[in-house]
């Protein structure tokens, strides 16, 4: 439902104002849905974060981090199914990303298997974190 309303501009009046608690908020609920082991809750997790890119500021670059991080997720459906909503993310909302890194985007997110091997598509995700200005997420080793 929240996917919904992004998508039919409801909260457009927070469009305006950079880093709006309002956008802060539906981000940090999504983070916790992204630890889910629910492949219908992340799926909503990924179109909720879709539809936060359309917001100014620190978001737009939180949100961008949390579908790049998705990309190398364990569960490979949902490797694919971010690839394939960023790529019509990108369509929707031309401002995210500078137009002399646009195509070659469009084309690593279409272009890639997602699916198959975490270490080949972990290195084409951090091509994509290169192109898009966001910080290269680093694993967290567990410590017991």
């Amino acid at each position: 439902m929240l996917n919904q309303i992004l998508a039919n501009s409801c909260f457009e009046i927070f469009t305006t104002q950079e880093n709006h608690p309002f956008c802060l908020d539906l981000l940090n609920l999504c983070k916790e849905f992204r630890k889910a082991k629910d492949i219908s809750k992340l799926r909503a997790c990924i179109a909720v974060l879709c539809g936060l890119i359309q917001f100014q500021g620190d978001v737009r670059k939180k949100v961008l981090s949390q579908l790049l991080m998705l990309l190398c997720h364990s569960f490979p459906v949902i490797r694919k199914t971010t690839a394939s909503q960023m790529y019509e993310m990108l369509l929707t909302y031309d401002d995210v990303i500078e137009l002399e890194v646009l195509d070659d985007v469009m084309t690593l997110l279409s272009d890639t298997n997602w699916e198959g091997d975490l270490s080949t598509v972990r290195t084409q995700r951090n091509q994509l974190c290169d192109w898009l200005g966001v910080p290269r997420p680093q694993a967290v080793t567990k410590v017991s």
